[in-house]
Order: C-alpha cells, then sequence, then structure tokens
C-alpha cells in the first residue's frame, strides 16, 4: 500500500489504494478508498467505499454507502461577497496574510447517511445532509439537504422517491445496516430483492434471529 496516512484509524479489513491521502480520520471494517483520493478530517462507517480520485473534507459517511469516482465532497468555499473571491484570503501560502484567514473556507460539514449511492462527477457542497438509502446522479450540483429515499441528479433536481412512503418509512425503522455483519450477511438474500411490506416482515425477523 502506497498512501500517505497520517492521525487516522484505520480498520484491519479496510483497504487505501496508491496515491491517496487519509488525514486525521477514521475508517471503518471492509472500507475502500480507491486511488488518488483525499479523505481528510472524515469518518467513514462499515462496508462504505470511495472511488478513485475522490476528495472528501470533514464529511461523516454512513455505513453501506458507494461513493464513485470523482466525487467531491465538502470542497473549500470562497466568499463571492467579498471584493476577492481568492484564496490568498485565507491561505496563508500566498503570503499575503500573517495570522488567520478573513474566513473559514471549510466551515460546516457534509453528513451522508447509510446505503447511499452518489455516481461519478457529482459535488456536494458544506453543510449539506444526505439523507439514508438517498441517490445521487452523475454529474449533480448538490448544495441543499436530500431527503432519505429519494433520487436528485443536476442541481437540487428531485426526481422521484425509490419506493413509496410506507416502505420508506419501514426501511427507515428497520435500520438495517446497523445489524452486526453476520446478521446482514445471512440476510443477503432477502437485501436483494425488491422491498414489499411483507418483505420487510421477514427480513426484520431474521435480522433480529439469533443462531
Amino acid at each position: 500500500m502506497n498512501a500517505n496516512i497520517k492521525d487516522s484509524t484505520i480498520a484491519s479489513t479496510a483497504s487505501i489504494d496508491d496515491n491517496s491521502v487519509v488525514l486525521k480520520s477514521q475508517i471503518g471494517e471492509h472500507c475502500m478508498i480507491g486511488k488518488n483520493s483525499r479523505f481528510c478530517y472524515s469518518a467513514m462507517g462499515d462496508f462504505s467505499y470511495i472511488s478513485i480520485n475522490t476528495h472528501c473534507f470533514s464529511c461523516q459517511i454512513g455505513k453501506y454507502s458507494s461513493i464513485s469516482w470523482n466525487v467531491s465532497i465538502g470542497p473549500a468555499n470562497h466568499d463571492p461577497n467579498r471584493i476577492s473571491s481568492h484564496s490568498m484570503l485565507f491561505a496563508k501560502r500566498f503570503k499575503m496574510i500573517d495570522r488567520g484567514g478573513y474566513y473559514n473556507q471549510y466551515d460546516g460539514n457534509v453528513t451522508i447517511g447509510n446505503d447511499v449511492w452518489i455516481g461519478c462527477n457529482a459535488i456536494v457542497m458544506r453543510g449539506v445532509t444526505v439523507g439514508d438509502g438517498a441517490v445521487i446522479g452523475a454529474n449533480s450540483i448538490i448544495t441543499k439537504d436530500v431527503p432519505p429515499y429519494s433520487i436528485v441528479f443536476g442541481v437540487n433536481k428531485f426526481h422521484r422517491w425509490r419506493f413509496d412512503e410506507k416502505i420508506r418509512n419501514r426501511l427507515l425503522e428497520i435500520q438495517w445496516w446497523n445489524y452486526p455483519i453476520e446478521n446482514v450477511k445471512r440476510c443477503i438474500d432477502l437485501i436483494a430483492k425488491e422491498p414489499t411490506l411483507d418483505v420487510l416482515a421477514d427480513l426484520e425477523a431474521h435480522l433480529k434471529t439469533s443462531y
């Protein structure tokens, strides 16, 4: 593994590909970080992954979330309401300031829920919360919160719900992602099905069963 990892906690089953940077972050079991990615001041829950060339800053990612390539989550903000939007107002490397910046370019964290899918080239701006089970289409720009189990694309454009309200509510009640890995594994055939109330009742029962 040829990655730059500093001040971070990495689960033993996680994998981090070459030329990636992990800084002051926590990465859970069976997570993956693709090549040439940046994961800084962030946390990733079990089984979640980011693909190649993806950058995450000040981001909390839940479990079982799938983030594609060339995605940017929590990029630095430039303030357009000042005379200049240039980085010299907050970055000391330009040698224009000798103290703290005029504003915090990293103000506001991003929260990505559980079982979220984010398509390639998407941008999720700082301060946004993406609900459990949501889908963000490729090339989207997201500046507003995304409701659980919704599908959005473009610039904050709601497309449709993944499931009807009763199914969405049951999925949010069950929270299958919070069960132990062993329980989820033995229910994988049920998780692969299209959800009905009967299927979800069966799933919940099997998740709660001890063997």
